[in-house]
């Protein structure tokens, strides 16, 4: 019987138990949580309280276990250790070297994309002297970003000068490579798409639209999928996209890739090179491409057509420490309309600006256009996390012309 470790409680990590039990894989889970912070353990035939960051303890446990294979869920952290604990074991990693540095670094994954045809947003060049002449070059508004970032952290979106120093400065710190990216701010709506690889080629898997904070535009709030922009993905994306997967030589695994558009032009944004940040229809062609990967296998998975409506919340928080989370449980007991995936928990401080790790989870809910602004007061009305002075932390937000305000 082979054996699995999956690294941490992230999401996919309860469906890739599901469906590699269902291949008669031994599952282990490991992270240095209990069972209440990290439920994946108790779905698991094993559980380690290993960190995820203990490579060595990993590594020599994993040889006298006999372990076969290794994978995580979406988690950043999780990832970069799953690929060196499989270096380490000489097991098989869905991403090339080639591809893992690229879509790792925002620069060098917008100039191939350049190459293959594909639109990016202007680039304006600036670094942490702050030239007078390159100063003089910026057209305002603005994007600022670590060319190694994630989960929006040090992302800022600049009016003037002043805010482009300070936002610039913050994600200089932010980077591990001291790199940024300064680039024109392309207003409209998030186009996500998510591909599966299978056999070396790209499948668009599941293709939404992301409705952002009319005072932040970084913070994404709502998604509904399927996207209604297929005409202008099939225009303008579809054959420069399948050239980027080819340069980037990927032959397995996950990926999705951003893009935004007005209704008319559209540009690419960036790829995370990795299972998506969310759970949604399509969920099993994705966990079955990365089982048949690490395992050694191939079962042949079918890419389906895209069907069914979804929309999504982000629930986001205020600064604070939990010490409550209200209503969860109500919507858990309606597993046909709802979804739940909770990153945050008790006993969690969530500081401010940091990005994604602001929000307590996603709320997927399944119904129609015509009816989706009620599930949205349902959850408003249902869902409270409690911070130590009993006030409610979460950013309530309702659908108004296109906008979460």
């Amino acid at each position: 019987m082979k054996k699995l470790l999956f690294l941490g409680n992230n999401c996919h990590v309860d469906e890739l138990i599901k469906y590699a039990k269902e291949r008669g894989v031994y599952t282990i889970v490991t992270d240095n949580l209990p069972v209440e912070q990290s439920p994946v353990k108790a779905m698991a035939d094993e559980a380690w309280n290993l960190s995820v960051l203990d490579l060595d303890a990993l590594e020599a446990k994993c040889k006298e276990e006999g372990v076969n294979a290794v994978l995580c869920g979406a988690s950043e952290v999780c990832i970069k250790a799953n690929k060196d604990l499989c270096e380490r074991l000489g097991l098989p990693f869905y991403a090339n070297q080639k591809a893992w540095d690229i879509t790792n670094d925002k620069i060098s994954f917008k100039k191939v994309c350049e190459e293959c045809g594909l639109p990016v947003p202007k680039e304006f060049a600036l670094d942490i002297e702050f030239k007078a002449e390159d100063l003089a070059k910026i057209e305002y508004p603005v994007v600022v970003k670590p060319t190694d970032g994630c989960s929006s952290i040090g992302l800022h979106i600049c009016n003037n000068e002043a805010e482009l120093k300070e936002g610039y400065k913050d994600a200089y710190e932010k980077s591990d490579a001291k790199k940024v990216v300064v680039e024109e701010f392309v207003a409209g709506e998030q186009v996500g798409l998510i591909y599966a690889v299978v056999d070396g080629k790209p499948h668009l898997n599941a293709a939404g639209d992301d409705c952002a904070c009319k005072d932040n535009a970084h913070r994404r709030v709502f998604g509904a999928s399927p996207t209604k922009h297929m005409a202008l993905y099939n225009e303008k994306l579809k054959d420069g996209i399948d050239k980027l997967f080819a340069a980037l030589e990927i032959k397995a695994g996950a990926a999705g890739i951003q893009a935004i558009t007005d209704g008319e032009k559209i540009a690419v944004l960036e790829m995370n090179y990795r299972l998506p940040g969310g759970k949604f229809p399509g969920e099993k062609l994705l966990c079955e491409v990365m089982l048949d990967n690490a395992l050694g296998e191939n079962t042949n998975p079918q890419p389906a057509p895209m069907n069914g409506q979804l929309f999504s919340y982000a629930l986001w928080l205020n600064p604070g420490k939990i010490v409550e989370i209200q209503g969860i449980e109500t919507l858990q007991a309606r597993p046909q309309e709802f979804n739940i995936q909770q990153f945050r928990h008790v006993g969690d401080v969530v500081e401010d600006n940091a990005g994604m790790r602001q929000v307590l989870g996603y709320i997927m809910f399944f119904t129609d256009l015509a009816h989706h602004e009620e599930y949205i007061e349902l959850i408003n009305n249902t869902v409270k996390v409690i911070d130590e002075n009993g006030n409610d932390m979460v950013c309530h937000y309702r659908f108004e012309k296109g906008y979460a305000v």
